[in-house]
């Protein structure tokens, strides 16, 4: 009788995703005769074991495959999809270690005469992951007991010992330190409407920074109603304003922010120029008794016979305050509470409007723009 070997080249898992579909392992080996010759589109006979315990364990799976090696000599087969009378995937892959014993008849019957055992290492153990949810956890955050708290309202501490908890909120048994998403220290808020702010829970210290409104740019028009036309003056620039508290949970502060100024309308011709109006003026910003203050409007061409500006916001109230010393720039650099201006972290206010033009047809006419409005950022230092 010639003596036929077989060689396993490829052992790997493929898990089905539905729920119905059968658990398999495909299986592949390279049959070949006595003389080395691979056994070449032949029908084989192929019977899978799967062996318990050792190489010499009992089978607590076993199934037969016909199958047909290809070109190459190679027989491939899925296990758990071949002739049994078990059940796949009732096989317990945590009671291992587990083997797999093939045998192979190459006349394609079931005189099985060549046989393997090879021990299945990692991966075949996947299968187990399917069974946890049966056996563990369902997978379901919500069947979990003892959830953590994950609202961002607290943060809770198993009490020990040598535990040590301070700060505001805080309490003992359980050991609770009571936080806010938007107050951790080094976080901000924005402002830009006013409102009724209230101190977040656990903050004990803040930082506000305000702007006021700045004005709005007049429109042009033309002096004693002649034909000598005039610019609309651009707005001011806003004022700044910064200051340190120290504050309670829950304090409330009033906060005004100022609005931009309106713009301003150019005149109109009809037989001489009117109907040009000044900018609005820029509204001043309040935190308590912080003030940015706003920045004038722009006035009207026919306010006199030369273009008037708006005035920059000065008449600020804080620990710091600051202005643009060119009105109708937004770039601030003349403060008070700073031994330096440049040791300011902020450099730009509210931006004015510009005036309007009717100066030329070629380059205008130009209507006048609104002040930008002001604004409040709260920081939280503590």
């Amino acid at each position: 009788m010639k003596n036929i070997y077989t060689s396993i080249v490829a052992i790997f898992l493929f898990l089905t995703i539905s729920a119905q579909a059968p658990q398999k392992l495909s299986y592949q080996a390279v049959v070949r005769n006595s003389a080395g010759k691979l056994i070449q589109n032949a029908n084989v006979g192929v019977r899978i074991s799967i062996l318990q315990g050792s190489a010499a364990g009992s089978a607590v799976y076993t199934e037969t495959h016909n199958a047909a090696t290809n070109v190459n000599g190679l027989v491939s087969a899925e296990i758990g999809a071949g002739i049994t009378s078990g059940n796949f995937a009732a096989i317990n892959w945590a009671n291992g270690p587990y083997f797999l014993k093939s045998e192979t008849d190459p006349s394609g019957g079931s005189n099985y005469t060549i046989t393997g055992v090879s021990e299945l290492l990692s991966v075949p153990y996947a299968l187990n992951s399917l069974t946890v949810g049966t056996n563990g956890f369902s997978g379901d955050y919500n069947d979990l007991t003892n959830k953590p708290v994950i609202d961002g309202s607290e943060t809770k501490i198993i009490a020990g010992t040598n535990v040590t908890v301070t700060g505001a909120g805080t309490q003992a048994n359980p050991y609770t330190i009571k936080s806010s998403a938007s107050s951790v220290a080094g976080g901000s808020t924005t402002l830009t409407t006013s409102q009724t702010w209230t101190v977040p829970t656990a903050v004990s210290k803040i930082k506000v920074e305000l702007w006021g409104g700045a004005g709005g740019g007049g429109g042009a028009g033309a002096y004693s109603y002649s034909y000598n036309l005039n610019n609309g003056g651009d707005g001011g620039s806003a004022g700044f304003a910064a200051q340190v508290f120290n504050v309670t949970e829950n304090q409330q502060f009033n906060v005004i922010v100022g609005a931009g100024g309106t713009a301003g309308t150019n005149a109109s011709y009809s037989g001489a120029w009117y109907g040009d109006t000044n900018g609005g003026n820029g509204g001043d910003s309040w935190f308590g008794a912080v003030k940015a203050a706003g920045g004038t409007g722009g006035k009207k061409g026919s306010y006199t016979y030369y273009t008037i500006h708006g005035t920059a916001g000065t008449a600020n109230v804080g620990e710091v305050t600051g202005y643009a010393s060119n009105a109708q720039s937004s770039m601030l650099d003349n403060f008070i509470g700073l031994v330096r201006s440049y040791l300011s972290d902020r450099f730009y206010t509210s931006k004015p409007g510009t005036g309007g033009s009717l100066q030329s047809y070629s380059t205008g006419p130009y209507p006048a723009t609104a002040g930008e409005g002001g604004a409040a950022v709260i920081t939280f230092i503590e």
